[in-house]
C-alpha cells in the first residue's frame, strides 16, 4: 500500500461511516413516509355491542349521535353546507380537540368516544382522530381488534413520531392511536409541555378535521383534568339514575377550573315512548345564561 493509500484510509473510512448515518436517516424518513398502517373495522362485530354502523343508519343509536353531532359541530364552529364542508374557527385555533370523560367508571364515555368517532368519520366523511388516553383500562384497541403497539404514552415518553402510532381503517377517514405501554404517573405526562405540543400538532394536521380522546374517568384520576388544559370541547358523560348528583358536580368543578366549555351526555337514559328518542347533549358553565343541563332521552346501553 502506498503512503497516499494509507493516507487516505482513514479519510475514506470516515466518509464511509457518514454515508452509513446518512443512509440510515434516510430511512428513518422513509419510514415515517411509508404512511399510517392500516386495519378494516368489523362493523358486525361492533353491531352486536350495539355500536354505530355505516349499514344502518335508521338504528336508535345512529339517530342519537346525529343530534348529538349537530350540536358539538355548532360549538367547535363547524358548519355542513352542501356536499362541501365549510369550516370557520376562531382566529389562532383550529378549535377540534375533543376531551370525552365522565364522573367514574362504567358510565358509558368510550362507548360514546367510539360511536361518535364512528359516526363523523363514516357518516359525515370528517376526518377523525380517535386516541385511547384512559391508559390504566383502555378499550378502543380490544373493540376494534388493534395488536399493542406504539401509542401515545410512547410518543409522550420517547419521543416517537405521532405518525408511527395511527392506525388507519381502509373503510373511512378515520384514524386511531392507541394507548402505549403503560405509564406511572400519567397524569403528569398529560400535563407536560410535550403533551400539549403533541396536541397541538395533531390538531393543526387535521385541521379540516376532529381529534377526539378517550380520558380516565376525572374522580377516578387527574388525567382528564390534565388533558382538559389542552382541548377546545369536553364531552362529559352522565349514566342517568346511577351517578351522584354530588360526584358530578365535583367532577364538573374540577374540569371548569381549566376549560370553560363543557358540554353533558346523558347516557342510558329511558323515556316514555312518545318521548323524544335523541340523546341529550347541553351546555354546561357557570354563567347565568347558559341553559341548564338537563333531559331525558334514550340511549344505547353501551359500557365504557
Amino acid at each position: 500500500m502506498s503512503v497516499v493509500e494509507k493516507a487516505g484510509s482513514p479519510l475514506n473510512a470516515l466518509v464511509g461511516k457518514k454515508k452509513k448515518k446518512k443512509d440510515k436517516s434516510r430511512r428513518k424518513v422513509d419510514d415515517t413516509r411509508r404512511g399510517p398502517e392500516t386495519f378494516d373495522i368489523d362493523f358486525d362485530a361492533l353491531r352486536a355491542l350495539g355500536c354505530f354502523s355505516p349499514d344502518a343508519l335508521s338504528t336508535p343509536v345512529a339517530m342519537e349521535l346525529r343530534a348529538v353531532k349537530r350540536r358539538l359541530l355548532r360549538r367547535l364552529g363547524f358548519l355542513r353546507m352542501s356536499p362541501d364542508r365549510q369550516a370557520f374557527r376562531t382566529p389562532g385555533r383550529q378549535r377540534n380537540l375533543i376531551l370525552v370523560t365522565s364522573t367514574q367508571a362504567g358510565e358509558g364515555k368510550t362507548f360514546c368516544a367510539l360511536n361518535l368517532a364512528l359516526s363523523l368519520a363514516m357518516e359525515d366523511q370528517i376526518e377523525t382522530m380517535l386516541i385511547d388516553a384512559d391508559v390504566p383500562r383502555p378499550k378502543i384497541r380490544a373493540r376494534l381488534g388493534l395488536k399493542n403497539d406504539i401509542g401515545v404514552t410512547d410518543c409522550l415518553i420517547d419521543g416517537h413520531d405521532w405518525r408511527s402510532a395511527v392506525r388507519r381503517t381502509n373503510q373511512g377517514p378515520l384514524s386511531i392511536i392507541g394507548e402505549g405501554r403503560p405509564a406511572d404517573r400519567t397524569a403528569e405526562l398529560f400535563g407536560s409541555p410535550q403533551a400539549q405540543s403533541l396536541l397541538t400538532d395533531l390538531s393543526a394536521e387535521l385541521q379540516d378535521g376532529l381529534v377526539i380522546i378517550d380520558a380516565p374517568p376525572a374522580l377516578a384520576m387527574t388525567d382528564a383534568v390534565a388533558l382538559a388544559k389542552h382541548v377546545d370541547e369536553i364531552v362529559f358523560v352522565v349514566e342517568a339514575n346511577e351517578t351522584p348528583e354530588p360526584a358530578i358536580a365535583s367532577a364538573l368543578d374540577e374540569l371548569l377550573d381549566v376549560n370553560p366549555n363543557v358540554s353533558l351526555i346523558l347516557n342510558r337514559c329511558l323515556v316514555a315512548p312518545t318521548g323524544s328518542s335523541y340523546s341529550s347533549y347541553d351546555y354546561y358553565g357557570r354563567t347565568d345564561d347558559a341553559p341548564s343541563a338537563r333531559g331525558k332521552e334514550e340511549k344505547n346501553d353501551g359500557e365504557a
